[in-house]
């Protein structure tokens, strides 16, 4: 044996203190999860990668571990803050220490994640504020209240000097069916430091003077990520949540919504679809008053014309009940009438009986008359006058 040489574990035990004296503390470190396992008592192992831009091949691989304890509280914490796992494919900017182990070799002891490199800082503050608005109970409050079937009385919160503005008015009192509507303008700054604090107090205004209106317009024309800012802040994304009126925005951004779009009734993307919507919303009442209108016609039609038949059918059941009394009336009449010609004397005369008078009354028995006493006999046909010779 060479009087140079050492053991492998010696060689490992001086780069691990080689490690441990160059690379002392905690780095803050960025790469992406190639994979992810936990094992049976809650260790996580990670596998840390960087990659080539141009190619996508990798340029640097590191094993990490998350201890359990530590693993309990970070995954939790990560997840609610991004809203999405922690897994394979994402970016991480993690804490972690260099350690080196003769065993296992080179690994990182990951002590904590920065949510907001893998979401973005504004996302970040978003999902602050969205859950914080959960957690009071508030977030769906103005989703929830009742919306008038006709909003024409509008309060609107702008900047006056607003391109927006101006569409929206434009398209708002020059459309198409002649809608009118009533709308006031309370001017706000809608960007920058002093914006939500604007918005606040003229919500409050509109509050005092609720009765006036149907629903709020908050408007403005778009701008950058920093421009909207202000609504996703926690002050005024709660006062929209709770206002009493149903508010409807139309910020014009393209891209993310806000928070205040987020709790408002309505959110809308310009503040020209604000206006349109608006307009449809009575368009659609009249639509709905017009099929009324078709349906009471044709419902009145029909209920006339079943009239008109059930009158129709009544008249000829009577016409037919007149025709068969007469004819049942007509039909005793014939009967009586030949109850009435055969007992007529007449017709009893013709048929061969005779009517004996005595001193103009008529005889009816033999014992009547006497001896020598004058008849008169009344035959179908003429009288004869007889003397009676005697009686039985």
């Amino acid at each position: 044996m060479q009087a140079s040489s050492i053991t492998l574990s010696e060689l490992q035990q001086r780069i691990k203190q080689t490690l441990e004296r160059a690379l002392t503390g905690s780095y803050w470190i960025t790469a992406e999860i190639n994979e992810l396992k936990t094992n049976a008592a809650g260790h996580c192992y990670i596998e840390l990668i960087e990659k080539n831009t141009g190619s996508n091949a990798f340029t640097a691989k590191a094993n990490a571990i998350i201890w359990a304890y530590s693993f309990r509280l970070l995954k939790p914490y990560f997840e609610t803050s991004t809203g999405c796992a922690l897994k394979a494919g994402i970016r991480v900017l993690v804490k972690a220490a260099v350690q080196y182990h003769p065993l296992y070799g080179l690994s990182l002891a990951i002590s904590d994640i920065d949510p907001a490199y893998t979401v973005g800082e504004q996302a970040m503050l978003r999902r602050k504020t969205i859950a914080r608005l959960q957690d009071d109970g508030v977030f769906d409050m103005n989703r929830e209240t009742p919306f008038p079937l006709l909003p024409q009385r509008i309060a609107v919160i702008s900047s006056e000097q607003a391109a927006g503005y101006r569409d929206f008015m434009n398209h708002l009192h020059n459309n198409e069916y002649a809608y009118a509507f009533r709308t006031q303008l309370f001017p706000s700054s809608v960007q920058g430091a002093t914006a939500a604090q604007s918005i606040i107090a003229n919500l409050s205004r509109i509050n005092e003077r609720r009765e006036a209106f149907d629903v709020v317009a908050l408007i403005r024309g778009g701008g950058s990520a920093a421009d909207l800012a202000c609504f996703d802040e926690y002050e005024l994304a709660s006062h929209v949540a709770q206002f009493p009126l149903p508010v409807l925005t139309g910020i014009g951004h393209e891209k993310d919504e806000s928070v205040v779009d987020m709790v408002a009734h309505t959110a809308l993307k310009t503040p020209t679809a604000v206006a349109d919507f608006l307009i449809d919303c009575l368009s659609e009442q009249e639509n709905r008053l017009l099929t009324l209108e078709h349906e009471l016609k044709n419902a009145l039609r029909q209920r006339l014309q079943m009239e008109q038949n059930r009158l129709e059918t009544m008249a000829h059941k009577q016409k037919m009940a007149v025709r068969l009394c007469f004819q049942r009336t007509h039909f005793r009449l014939q009967i009586l009438e030949q109850a009435i010609r055969h007992q007529d004397p007449t017709a009893i005369l013709a048929r061969g009986y005779a009517v004996v008078s005595l001193h103009g009354k008529t005889l009816l028995d033999a014992a009547g008359a006497q001896e020598n006493d004058r008849l008169d006999i009344t035959l179908h046909k003429g009288k004869l006058y007889a003397t009676v010779n005697g009686t039985q």
